[in-house]
């Protein structure tokens, strides 16, 4: 098995701050399409073990790691948020922020 760990710090990045990036849709596609975003401009640090994901989440505890992450996952937040490709959000948007990735 291998596994990005980076997938799953960011993911848990997302749930946790989800509130505070002031999101126009929280769809389950909006979500995923910060979270692709995101990782495409996230160096991966793949581990062969789930339990080995900690090990990688122990170096972010660094106050400057986690900001350079967080800043990441603003601005992919806010990429999605301006142009969304939900279904709930699409209306009248012929923008595409997948172009982006």
């Amino acid at each position: 098995m291998i596994v990005n760990a980076m997938e799953r710090i960011m993911k848990d990045l997302l749930d946790e701050y989800q509130n505070r990036l002031q999101l126009t849709c929280t769809c389950d596609e909006c979500l995923d399409d910060i979270l692709a975003l995101t990782l495409n401009k996230t160096e991966p640090r793949y581990v062969t073990k789930e339990e080995k994901i900690m090990f990688v989440k122990a170096e972010f505890v660094d106050k400057q790691e986690m900001t350079s992450l967080l800043v990441k996952l603003a601005e992919c937040a806010k990429i999605v948020s301006d142009r969304p490709l939900c279904q709930n959000q699409q209306k009248g948007n012929d923008s595409n922020h997948l172009s982006n990735l």
